[in-house]
């Protein structure tokens, strides 16, 4: 219960976080290092629940950021995956990146 929690938490934390930036510059870099910043928070609450994570595992920490990555870009490759809550997080997330490419992309073309 505490993971869907936290799930929630990053996910309106990540929307104010794009939202200021947005408002604040233009600069693609900061948008970039803002979605960077997201997939960050999601990997480490899936550092959180490491027990529950599948597939070809090699390096952890790399293993936990590609996950991430492949998830919130909606790439979903599936050579790892997680059981249990996490699974409903990895919905979440992959929401929030589309999302958030979406909203990003919507500025650029608006401010360019």
């Amino acid at each position: 219960m505490i993971i869907l929690a936290l799930t929630i938490f990053i996910s309106i934390g990540c929307m104010y976080i794009h939202k200021i930036i947005l408002n604040t510059t233009n600069n693609i870099f900061l948008i970039l290092l803002s979605h960077v910043s997201h997939v960050l928070f999601f990997s480490f609450l899936y550092a959180l629940e490491l027990n529950n994570m599948i597939g070809n595992l090699t390096n952890i920490a790399i293993d936990v950021f590609y996950y991430s990555f492949c998830t919130y870009t909606t790439l979903g490759v599936g050579d790892i995956y997680f059981n249990g809550y996490l699974r409903v997080t990895s919905g979440f997330e992959s929401l929030i990146g589309l999302f958030m490419i979406a909203w990003s992309a919507a500025h650029i073309y608006k401010v360019r």
